[in-house]
């Protein structure tokens, strides 16, 4: 696939920070004084925010259009200055990142990537982004998020593997491991390595990697589980192991499933005891029906058992038995034994 080989890294740059706000400086002094400061204002050059057209315009009493041209002058400026000493080092860092993720990126995590959180940098690398011609910006589709790529990158390529990633997905109908999902694209695009699959579906807006890092359909509850009731069961299945309400609620907050607000372990508690796929096996403490655990009361439990076995059963056969479904203590199964079941001599019993 021309995606996996068509772009090559170039040697890693030097990134000093301050490159981006420092050279647009330098540049921009250049020109005149409107002209400089309406490009500060459009990107947030500086401390500020950044406007759109028509603010800039009432601050200057222009139009809208007219503020248009006069920062498309000022791009096309910057466009030109191939020969400034500090140019070069901007087309190698962007180039540089871009190589790097296959030739393309989110716009957000370039921006983040090159920027070092500072607003000032951002902002004078987004004016370089629109003026440069080795970079193109694609608006957000219903395939992927707004990104920018290298020109001579191919769309076409990355639309093939995130629809063959997608058929696999749906073929499969579960979230998957990136070495599972890897294995079984492999079988049908062997030119891709498998960090070029992971970068080129970075950008999708169909495909998501989950908390727990496996790859799925952006609308699965197991990639991005919206309720209360979704994130516990995910927390669950993930840990694999009966937990208590409040640590659910924890978990929930630490793997980043709850953006917001804190989750409220009453809140966990009173939503997870009207579902049936949330067992109450203990005091607060929660199961998933799917492992085999079973609703009621300790006596129900026990009732189930006997009902279910063709002879009278032994009190540790019993206990056993219970205690793979239900977190309680012995004491409490003998005693539901020994009040509510016929003994059948020594150690059996059976319902009476």
């Amino acid at each position: 696939m021309a995606t996996s080989n068509s772009i090559s890294s170039p040697p890693k740059p030097k990134e000093p920070r301050g490159l981006f706000s420092s050279t647009l400086q330098g540049l921009l002094e250049r020109l005149p004084v409107r002209s400089r400061s309406i490009v500060e204002a459009r990107f947030g050059i500086g401390n500020e925010t950044p406007k759109t057209l028509e603010e800039i315009g009432r601050s200057y009493q222009i139009t809208r259009e007219r503020v248009r041209q006069v920062i498309g002058s000022a791009l096309g400026f910057l466009s030109q200055e191939k020969a400034h000493p500090s140019i070069g080092e901007v087309v190698d860092s962007i180039e540089h990142a871009l190589a790097e993720n296959q030739g393309v990126m989110k716009a957000d995590d370039l921006l983040e990537k090159l920027s070092f959180q500072s607003k000032k940098e951002r902002g004078a690398l987004l004016a370089f982004l629109e003026a440069l011609s080795i970079v193109k910006e694609e608006k957000a589709t219903k395939e992927y998020e707004k990104l920018y790529r290298l020109k001579d990158f191919s769309l076409p390529d990355l639309k093939k593997v995130i629809d063959g990633v997608k058929t696999i997905l749906k073929e499969v109908g579960d979230a998957l491991e990136g070495k599972a999902l890897y294995a079984r694209f492999k079988q049908v695009h062997g030119d891709l390595s498998e960090q070029a699959l992971y970068n080129l579906l970075s950008v999708s807006k169909e495909i998501k990697q989950s908390v727990f890092g496996k790859w799925g359909l952006a609308g699965w509850s197991d990639i991005k589980p919206r309720g209360t009731r979704e994130k516990a069961y995910l927390v669950l299945q993930t840990k694999n192991t009966p937990l208590h309400f409040r640590e659910i609620a924890s978990l929930i907050d630490s793997y980043g499933l709850q953006k917001k607000k804190k989750s409220h372990p009453q809140t966990v508690h009173n939503e997870l005891i009207k579902d049936k796929r949330f067992v109450l096996v203990g005091r607060g403490i929660y199961a998933l029906s799917d492992w085999g655990y079973k609703r009621g009361t300790v006596k129900e439990v026990i009732t189930d058992i006997l009902r279910g076995s063709k002879e009278p059963l032994s009190r540790e056969a019993v206990l056993a038995r219970v205690l793979k479904i239900r977190q309680v203590k012995k004491s409490t199964v003998i005693i539901n034994l020994n009040t509510f079941f016929a003994r059948i001599g020594k150690n059996a019993y059976t319902i009476k």
